[in-house]
């Protein structure tokens, strides 16, 4: 069998046996959808949920990062612009914030992949407030106590529109919905608090913190709780698109923040968890290309996926582009300095978490229990230093791998489930 794994806009080809392969895990036959249809449907849905009084009111659309260019933003975005002009909405009441998070601000230079070319000299875009306090607005606290600061031009908005993508993520469950407003458009210190729920007190991961898990996860809990505190008194409209297990987007909706959201998680679940009978003995894996593995930071998400495949202490190749690095440098700095030390690094996030350490935290628990070799763009050296193994010889590699084991070419979409009797769907037991 022959296969190729997407390493930024090329590729590692790999030939193995038939008979070492239990599967390559696609996710369900879902075919994507044609950048025309969507932007028919996106156009529609803000047609049809749009407050009456949508001229007069000041209008913020919440839009992702460069971390989610697979969301198709220079394609998508334009429309939602459009759309709105067309409803008599004047260009001067429309901001686009990008929804960074803790993530570094963006020069304007950056703006065209996330929001294509018509708004950039059209609509004025800035980025979310992250750590300018003087660009935050305190909402007060929530149920968690989680003290809440958001982005002052969103918080200034009577119209709320988000435009993002909806997918499996480790710790919030499914990234999409209310995420684009806790962390997306939140302060520093109110990330940080939200985030910090997926640690334990004892420095061990909380239970329920993981992939497509929503129900009892306290992180999303919060998540939700911020979003209906910040959407009070405001409309707003969730133009959400969600890919399939290749990478191709095959769901789009416009609606209400919240159903758009858990319908959205459920066809996401349809056509990306893979039910498995058996763990394999390794994984063959590739984050999916050019438009998620830029940064290793941001690929490890494929890696996070592919793990529930591979009994303890398997083999993993890795592919990941990587050509702009790693990406953070918390992230960069713990993986060196805790590597094959999990447990101090969890015991110094109870007082002092962020994010990156968090998922460094999580990474190096991945490195102790299964043999994990990285392909990427990085040196050798610095492979080995962040706590991976380094190979460049792709026969050699697959000669020495012993039993059977999976292929998974789109790793960042595609979540394996073990088929068992207590599996259950965690999104359709959600209250969200």
């Amino acid at each position: 069998m022959k296969i190729k794994l997407n390493k930024g806009r090329k590729s590692v080809n790999i030939s193995i046996l038939d008979n070492m392969v239990i599967d390559t895990l696609n996710g369900s036959d879902v075919k994507g959808l044609s950048h025309d249809y969507i932007k028919k449907q996106i156009a529609n849905g803000i047609k049809k949920n749009s407050p009456k009084d949508i001229h007069n009111k000041k209008i913020v659309i919440i839009v992702p990062d460069n971390t989610r260019l697979w969301a198709r933003g220079d394609i998508f975005v334009p429309v939602i612009i459009q759309t709105l002009l067309k409803l008599n909405v004047p260009e001067k009441s429309i901001k686009i914030i990008l929804a960074l998070g803790t993530h570094s601000g963006l020069d304007k230079s950056k703006f065209l992949p996330l929001v294509g070319k018509y708004c950039i000299n059209k609509i004025e875009i800035i980025n979310s407030a992250n750590k300018n306090v003087q660009r935050l607005v305190h909402l007060g606290k929530t149920n968690k106590k989680t003290d809440l600061y958001i982005t002052k031009e969103a918080y200034d908005a009577d119209h709320i529109i988000i435009f993002g993508g909806i997918l499996h993520h480790l710790i919030a469950g499914f990234g999409g919905g209310r995420k684009y407003i806790l962390p997306g458009i939140a302060g520093y210190s109110s990330i940080q608090q939200n985030h910090s729920l997926a640690i334990l007190k004892d420095g061990t991961p909380h239970p329920n913190v993981k992939q497509a898990q929503l129900l009892k996860n306290p992180v999303n809990e919060d998540m939700e709780d911020a979003a209906t505190i910040f959407l009070k008194g405001k409309t707003s409209i969730y133009a959400a698109v969600a890919a399939n297990g290749t990478g191709d987007i095959f769901y789009t909706e416009t609606g209400s923040i919240k159903e758009t959201f858990i319908k959205g998680c459920k066809q996401l679940n349809h056509a990306c968890c893979v039910k498995i009978s058996q763990k394999g003995d390794f994984a063959l894996i590739s984050a999916g290309g050019h438009r998620t593995d830029k940064l290793l930071y941001q690929a490890t998400k494929a890696l996070f996926n592919a793990v529930n495949s591979v009994k303890e202490g398997g083999k993993i190749l890795f592919v990941a582009g990587a050509q702009e690095g790693i990406g953070n440098k918390i992230f960069e700095d713990v993986l060196m300095k805790y590597k094959k030390c999990p447990e101090k690094i969890g015991k110094k996030l109870i007082s002092e978490f962020n994010m990156p350490s968090y998922i460094a935290f999580r990474l190096i628990d991945l490195l102790e229990r299964f043999d994990i070799t990285l392909v990427s763009t990085l040196s050798e050296t610095l492979t080995h230093e962040i706590g991976f193994k380094y190979s460049d010889k792709m026969d050699d590699y697959i000669k020495n791998l012993k039993g059977k084991g999976y292929i998974i070419p789109y790793a960042e979409n595609i979540l394996p489930v073990m088929d068992t009797p207590k599996h259950k769907d965690i999104v359709n037991r959600s209250k969200s």
